[in-house]
């Protein structure tokens, strides 16, 4: 049940982090400050499986924030409590006969938000002796995720980049868009959302096919993502714990790689132009080795390496051939990476590109040679790296510091575009940190693509739309309006399509143009979501029906095997036996022979069979 939790709830653990400069804090400082970690003692109780439920909804809905608590000695708690907005306050056991300390007590906290804004908080407690923390790295966690929308108008939009006009649009419903991706040519599209991926032809909006993995969890910020070879013959996706490689022609995987023993999700794939490399950017535990991994594989799922960071890794960029790959790391690592395919050991690691936010953007030219990176708010900002070295080509600053959480870079690594959440978007050339052009909107901008020869810029954000502006203009060249927010867009590499997804922002942290955070809803009614047991419950039953179905499969091959390895014993003791009496039966020799053939085939037919 620890691990089904885990799967649960660390999807949306985020890596939150300060607006301020870093400097030593007291603890009664404003939240989403960097709070001063504790000593680690042998005599410190445990808090695990620290959350918020639900994770994301509407102001006036009641959420739960909920932690484990353990002691090895099974001391109960001097005190458990909630650092909540920048106050310490109790917190409740959900069942108040549970004392078993040693295998853990729930403990709660409830609030209902009546307004939109930041939620910060992590889990402290004490047994007397030694204390310890839960939902904090450098800085608190943040939750939930409050909307003005119920997101249940999801769509996967084709733009053509000429006219500015919809081609056609493909409802989604609640699920939210992961990520978007077109072939070169503009021929194929491949989406991935909270239980799909799909395969288009941009031709028509029905997709040619569809892959399902159905979860209970809508939304989150490891969502997982999609890429597809330069020709469009090859589909690459996370989802779901699995990343799955697909050839275009069919939704059975070639092959799948478990990605549950490398952390909490994945927050973003890529594949090299003709498929033979695929990456996978994982969030994690810092203290895990296995989790917190960028991993490379190749074309038939063999696993080449990965790399550990301190930090979740927020995003990978394949160069065309999959010789280089570009990574960005969230708190407490904070760093830009460069990594050759043939190690594991990083060409180029960078050192902190800001003081406490997360660098969240990663992209590299189409020869591996440079590599951008954009960094997280109160340090936002762009950096661009040579491969030749561990410093900056340059830096720049966005406006107020807003977070830069798009990011593109042409093929041949001359021109960069950029979108901040300040509704700021610029367009540089690689040889100078000021921006060529540039465009200010009021909306907070999640996603954004540049033509391959930066002639052309599509964004979209809060104002639920996609802009198209042209390089050297300032006039907008189209504005096409979408039913949610807009947190994914692609270009194809000849610019003739343009795609768009829809979601809800993750990054709820900042102020969003859209929202009024000084509202005060009254909260006549109260919003109760559906029980969290329920939820665990419905997770746990598909669990043991896949459980059960693997005890199904493997019995019939476990029972041929063991009638193999006994016939294959019994053969063999009959030759020895034969040996020395010096009579050797052929036809019961000949008996054995094709006794054993015919369970290595049975069980050769049956395997394949069932996969």
């Amino acid at each position: 049940m620890k691990k089904l939790n885990n799967l649960v709830y660390l999807i949306f653990v985020l890596l939150i982090f300060s607006f301020f400069a870093n400097r030593a804090l007291a603890e009664d400082l404003p939240s989403g400050r960097v709070i001063p970690k504790l000593p680690v003692t042998s005599e410190d109780p445990k808090l695990i499986e620290g959350h918020v439920y639900p994770f994301w909804g509407p102001v006036c809905q009641r959420y739960t924030y909920s932690v484990i608590y353990q002691d090895e000695k099974n001391r109960p708690p001097e005190y458990v409590k909630i650092y909540f907005n920048g106050e310490m306050k109790d917190m409740e056991k959900e069942n108040s006969s549970d004392s078993d300390y040693k295998k853990g007590v729930k403990y709660i906290f409830q609030n209902v938000p009546n307004k939109f804004g930041s939620n910060f908080y992590y889990f402290e407690a004490s047994n007397g002796i030694g204390k310890t923390r839960d939902s904090i790295i450098d800085s608190p966690d943040n939750g939930p995720v409050l909307f003005n929308s119920d997101f249940k108008n999801n769509e996967i939009v084709l733009i053509d980049s000429t006219s500015g006009q919809k081609v056609w649009q493909f409802p989604t419903g609640e699920e939210w868009v992961g990520a978007v991706a077109l072939s070169d040519e503009g021929k194929y599209l491949v989406a991935q959302t909270s239980y799909h991926v799909y395969f288009f032809n941009t031709i028509k909006k029905e997709p040619i096919w569809s892959y399902e993995s159905k979860t209970d969890m809508i939304g989150g910020d490891v969502k997982g993502g999609v890429a597809i070879s330069g020709d469009g013959s090859k589909i690459f996706a996370a989802l779901n714990g699995k990343a799955l490689y697909f050839d275009n022609g069919s939704n059975k995987p070639i092959w799948e790689y478990n990605l549950e023993p490398h952390g909490s999700g994945a927050y973003g794939v890529d594949i090299s132009k003709d498929g033979k490399y695929a990456a996978v950017a994982m969030a994690g535990e810092e203290s895990n080795e296995n989790s917190n991994v960028l991993i490379l594989l190749n074309d038939k799922g063999e696993k080449l390496w990965q790399y550990h960071a301190s930090g979740n890794w927020h995003e990978v960029s394949l160069s065309d051939d999959g010789s280089y790959l570009a990574g960005a790391t969230g708190c407490p690592d904070r760093r830009g990476y460069i990594f050759s395919k043939d190690s594991n050991k990083p060409i180029v690691r960078t050192d902190p590109l800001s003081v406490e936010s997360p660098i969240d953007e990663a992209q590299i030219s189409a020869d591996g040679q440079i590599a951008a990176f954009g960094i997280e708010s109160g340090y936002g900002g762009i950096a661009l790296l040579n491969r030749n070295s561990n410093q900056p080509v340059w830096k720049f600053d966005t406006p107020g510091k807003k977070s830069v959480r798009s990011l593109s870079i042409t093929p041949d690594g001359k021109y960069l575009g950029a979108g901040t959440f300040g509704g700021d978007i610029f367009i540089f050339s690689s040889q100078s940190p000021s921006p060529e052009s540039s465009w200010k909107l009021n909306t907070a901008i999640g996603a954004l693509d540049i033509s391959g020869d930066a002639s052309m810029v599509a964004a979209g954000g809060t104002d639920k739309k996609v802009h198209l502006f042209q390089k050297g203009q300032q006039e907008q060249k189209a504005e096409i309006l979408l039913n949610e927010y807009v947190g994914e867009i692609d270009i194809s590499s000849n610019g003739q399509y343009i795609v768009a997804g829809t979601g809800g922002s993750v990054y709820f942290f900042e102020t969003i143009s859209d929202l009024d955070e000084t509202k005060v809803f009254p909260c006549d009614t109260v919003i109760e979501p559906k029980p969290e047991s329920e939820i665990n419950a419905s997770m746990f039953n598909q669990n043991a029906d896949q459980n059960s179905i693997t005890s199904k499969i493997t019995l019939p091959i476990k029972l041929l095997g063991c009638g193999f390895v006994a016939t294959l014993l019994a053969f063999i003791i009959y030759l020895l036996t034969a040996k020395k009496k010096r009579v050797v039966n052929k036809k019961i020799v000949y008996i054995f022979v094709v006794l054993l053939i015919f369970l290595v085939l049975a069980i050769a037919v049956t395997t394949i069979f069932f996969n």
